[in-house]
């Protein structure tokens, strides 16, 4: 097989014959054999040429490139997601709900005789069957009354909507009935003004003997069950 060498002087019968000059014209090559290439003679040096990547493999590498940057980005954003979707909603707490111990009954209401710890849902972590659980709302005050004085004359424990409108009672209950062997009371709240609450109260006397510990709770109507 022969090639062509560029840059090595040519016998001149070996491309264009007896009688040509040794190179005809500029560029050309000699032809000569593959052992003359293996062992090149000394002091020839070859002209060095660098290999090109063909543009489709530079192409590939910088679409696998683009690709492996992209990916690497979405990969560092999920955990930040799952992060935000494990973070607590914060929820906007209803109102604080005003609570009395009225003179008279819950038809005819009279002045404040005690006011209460306004109502409020309790704060917390939620637990249980918290989505399906009805939520109430409490207050627990300590009355600088005795329970004997509470009930020796008419007395109702009133609440109402809200602060802002103050007007509007939402349960109601007279204090009477049955005082157990601990000497507590409990009674019931109605609902009021088609609130769509209803609730209890408990008074116990207080431990100083002066006092009565005075708890309310409400919480939505609920439907029968089944």
């Amino acid at each position: 097989m022969r090639i062509y060498a560029p840059g090595l002087p040519c016998n001149k019968s070996s491309v264009f014959g007896a009688g040509t000059s040794e190179y005809p014209f500029p560029g050309s090559r000699k032809v000569v054999d593959n052992a003359t290439l293996t062992r090149p003679r000394a002091g020839v040096r070859f002209p060095r040429r660098d290999k090109e990547v063909p543009v489709t493999v530079r192409r590939f590498a910088h679409v696998t490139g683009s690709a492996i940057a992209l990916f690497a980005m979405v990969a560092s954003a999920i955990p930040s997601a799952f992060a935000q979707d494990a973070t607590p909603v914060a929820q906007v707490a209803p109102p604080s709900r005003p609570a009395h111990i009225h003179s008279g009954n819950c038809v005819e209401l009279g002045d404040v005789v005690v006011p209460l710890t306004d109502l409020a849902p309790a704060v917390g972590v939620r637990v249980g069957q918290a989505d399906e659980a009805a939520e109430a709302e409490f207050s627990v005050t300590s009355v600088p009354m005795t329970l004997d004085a509470i009930l020796s004359a008419d007395h109702a424990i009133n609440v109402h909507l809200s602060a802002e409108q103050i007007d509007t009672y939402i349960a109601c209950g007279e204090l009477g009935g049955f005082v157990d062997g601990g000497g507590s009371l409990t009674v019931g709240l109605r609902e009021e003004s088609n609130s769509g609450y209803t609730g209890i109260a408990f008074l116990t006397p207080g431990a100083d003997g002066a006092s009565t510990n005075v708890s309310v709770f409400i919480a939505p109507v609920l439907g029968a069950a089944g």
